[in-house]
């Protein structure tokens, strides 16, 4: 599996010929990304700057595209989609935040979009045993730094992906990164097989 951030909190997963794009940004966002194909989109919340799934679809490329709640078999992909809320970019706190799990290429990863609170449902946590890789939004009404470390904790995911978001994001992942007591140089990839991934404890990996 190879994972690449493309751009603010939009991350591509590819495994063999397949691609699986999550939160992507639409193109009246003032985030602003390069377009590319995908096989999947997961959309956490519906928002022009996460929910833009035409910036992941490229030339004949039409991706399937989920964004809320369910359990969903696009493939060999699975995906459960578990309903929050967020409180992102000063909304009320009751709007709607999807949180999703898929297994791809043997490895669960779990997006939480743009959790605000760490209080996840039942029927989630009934989903976290063994997390390979965790992305974790950190900024702008989305989880704050200590909570976030909290909640990797909490979740002892193998590989923790974190992100900043908005104007605060930057200072919001250095917090972050500090309380984890890891300060890793940002990577343009992280290639990894599951094998690899069962290996791991915690590891904290920046992507650019």
């Amino acid at each position: 599996m190879v994972i690449q951030k493309i751009g603010a909190h939009c991350f591509k997963f590819s495994a063999g010929p397949v691609t699986v794009a999550v939160n992507p940004p639409d193109a009246k966002s003032k985030l602003k990304v390069n377009k590319f194909g995908s096989d999947l989109v997961l959309v956490s919340m519906r928002h022009p700057d996460w929910d833009g799934a035409e910036t992941a679809s490229h030339g004949e490329t039409r991706p399937f595209v989920i964004t809320g709640p369910g359990a969903y078999e696009v493939g060999d992909i699975t995906v459960s989609g578990f309903s929050t809320t967020t409180c992102y970019a000063g909304e009320e706190c009751d709007v709607g935040n999807t949180v999703y799990v898929f297994d791809m290429d043997g490895i669960r990863v779990l997006v939480l979009g743009a959790l605000s609170s760490t209080k996840l449902p039942q029927d989630l946590r009934a989903e976290l045993d063994s997390i390979g890789i965790v992305l974790v939004p950190v900024g702008d009404g989305t989880l704050d730094p200590k909570a976030a470390h909290e909640l990797m904790v909490t979740l002892e995911p193998k590989i923790i992906i974190p992100y900043g978001v908005g104007d605060d994001g930057e200072a919001a992942l250095q917090a972050f990164l500090k309380a984890e007591g890891e300060m890793p140089s940002p990577e343009e990839k992280l290639t990894v097989r599951a094998k690899e991934v069962a290996q791991r404890d915690g590891d904290v990996v920046v992507l650019r």
